[in-house]
């Protein structure tokens, strides 16, 4: 699953989950190891097209995998201010 998101400031982001484990899975256009995805991945072929899928997008929104802290800096966080109230 991918979350899209777009801020008030209108920047986007793309939550990738473990589509890649890290950014340079997107940048340097590569796979897990061969053990980590035969433990990890249940459709290779579907991963291959969803990366693919990334890569297009790359620069033109922020890409952030859920395994890469790097990739968090500067991700405006949810103050409690700015949170929803519950109902």
């Amino acid at each position: 699953m991918i979350v899209f998101v777009t801020v008030p400031s209108g920047e986007r982001y793309a939550f990738i989950g473990d589509l890649t484990w890290q950014i340079d899975g997107i940048r340097r256009r590569v796979e897990r190891p061969w053990l980590m995805s035969r433990l990890a991945d249940s459709d290779r072929d579907q991963l291959r097209r969803d990366l693919l899928r990334m890569i297009a997008l790359d620069g033109l929104l922020r890409i952030v995998p859920a395994h890469d802290l790097s990739c968090y800096d500067g991700i405006p966080r949810l103050t409690p201010e700015a949170a929803p109230r519950s109902c």
